[in-house]
């Protein structure tokens, strides 16, 4: 509700907000991107012929570095804009490999900001750091994202770290993004009321919040933390030590990691890493995340995860995380294992039973529109089956049949896309959903699994539990008394 009514604009930027729409379409649209949609086949015949005609009224048919002209004008455009390049820099399948290699820009190697700059930041944040912590600070980035950049420094006590600091006034400008993603949302509503079952604008708020999060770098290592919890025991996957003692709001330390970006497939061979080995344990720490802690990396883009020497997984962005309830888990466990067993009565039944249907609609016309938007997807040679585009077909079947769309997915949702687009990057041959079918067959038998759920319901209300001898005893005072 808080960044709900933060997100809200005063009726006279309306007019501000329509020229600006304008202009930001006819830029984005004129670095002809949208000719190589309409080449690469990705959506339906009607969506297919208005690209066509936008392309035709407003567009660039020169497709000669398509990437490098979009990467430009989301630069220019601004942060928000760059996090919905990051997201498009991991679909080969939708923009083809070489738009997405130009797109990579927008991963970590944007323009700087001055060495000055830097070090004032850090200043203002600890006055004592550089000069009593470091034994040596290096003023180049070695990263530099949408929110924040990058440096390394030694500590003098010979520990390599690395030092994240926000970009100067991004929270206003991150905000400033997201409303007009907003407005944007509240006006596709109002021009089509039919669409707000999508719930678009509660979509942007979602994203909104868990974005806007990344500006309190305290937040991010209380989130390194967390995922270093889960997965002290495993031995493929590992997080960062956070330097508390030097971490706050605007600055984050953390231990620095000698790695290589996950889709470098030539040094990755060159350092004699399996890269199958890599995607399954990628797979099984997706599934982890997900499923068993409800607690999930939300930026998986290939410049957010290293391969250490050792071969373990090193993800080193934490600053958009997802949570899902157990409810949320279930549904979505059951969701994938009938898809993949092309069970689709089943699953119009759990959309029904978790009451995101209208009691007009019919069961077997959904069934029926799953199975034709299944097949063709589900019929795909391994490598290229997408669960995550699945599941966004299945939520435009939203208009037809009233079905109530859920924004806690909406993160997951973009993640799925992402850890879709990196797998098929570094291996085309593996399905991650193929890999995941027997963990999610285990994980729903162990959750349903009724001592399991006794146990669960017992450590939850343990406390209460402890207290009934106490409140029998009070009752029995209270009865004799009278």
């Amino acid at each position: 509700m808080q960044i709900k009514r933060k997100l809200e604009f005063p009726l006279w930027k309306i007019p501000y907000f329509l020229i600006k729409s304008f202009l930001v379409f006819n830029k984005i649209i004129r670095t002809g991107i949208l000719a190589l949609l309409i080449e690469n086949k990705y959506f339906n015949k009607q969506i297919e012929l208005i690209l066509k005609i936008l392309n035709f009224i407003f567009g660039n048919n020169n497709q000669k570095e398509i990437g490098k002209k979009l990467s430009n004008v989301l630069i220019n455009l601004g942060p928000g804009y760059i996090k919905l390049g990051q997201a498009l820099s991991t679909r080969p399948d939708i923009l083809g490999k070489k738009t997405c290699d130009e797109l990579k820009i927008l991963q970590g190697k944007l323009k700087p900001f001055s060495n000055s700059i830097s070090r004032k930041i850090i200043q203002n944040e600890n006055k004592k750091f550089l000069q009593e912590s470091l034994a040596f600070f290096n003023d180049n980035p070695i990263a530099s994202a949408s929110v924040a950049q990058i440096h390394t420094g030694i500590l003098k006590n010979g520990e390599k770290v690395a030092i994240k600091i926000l970009k100067p006034k991004i929270h206003k400008e991150l905000f400033r993004d997201f409303t007009f993603f907003y407005w944007i949302t509240k006006f596709l509503e109002f021009c089509i009321p039919t669409i707000k079952r999508l719930k678009l604008p509660k979509n942007v708020e979602v994203l909104s919040e868990v974005s806007l999060n990344e500006l309190d770098l305290t937040l991010e290592a209380s989130a390194a933390d967390e995922l270093a919890e889960n997965f002290k025991d495993h031995l493929n996957y590992r997080v960062p030590k956070i330097y508390w003692q030097f971490t706050t709001k605007n600055m984050l330390v953390l231990e620095f990691i000698d790695g290589i970006r996950i889709d470098d497939l030539d040094s990755l061979k060159a350092s004699k890493h399996n890269v199958k080995k890599l995607t399954e344990i990628g797979t099984e720490v997706f599934f982890l995340q997900v499923f068993r802690d409800g607690f999930f990396h939300g930026d998986m883009h290939p410049g957010n995860i290293l391969i250490d020497k050792e071969g373990a997984l090193v993800p080193i962005d934490f600053g958009i995380m997802g949570r899902l309830s157990n409810n949320d888990r279930q549904f979505l466990a059951l969701l994938l294992s009938y898809l993949l067993n092309k069970n689709y009565k089943k699953v119009v039944e759990i959309h029904d039973e978790a009451n995101m249907l209208g009691k007009e609609i019919s069961h077997d016309h959904l069934s029926q529109a799953i199975r034709a938007i299944s097949t063709p997807i589900l019929n795909k040679p391994i490598g290229e089956v997408s669960l995550a585009k699945l599941l966004g077909q299945i939520l435009n079947l939203s208009k037809k049949f009233n079905i109530e769309v859920q924004p806690q997915f909406t993160l997951l949702q973009k993640n799925m896309l992402m850890a879709e687009g990196t797998t098929r990057q570094i291996n085309p041959n593996i399905n991650m959903w193929e890999l995941s079918r027997p963990l999610i067959h285990k994980w729903i038998t162990d959750t349903h699994d009724p001592f399991k759920v006794l146990e669960e319901w017992y450590h939850k209300n343990k406390i209460a539990l402890l207290k009934i001898p106490e409140i029998i005893k009070k009752i029995d005072e209270i009865l004799s008394k009278k």
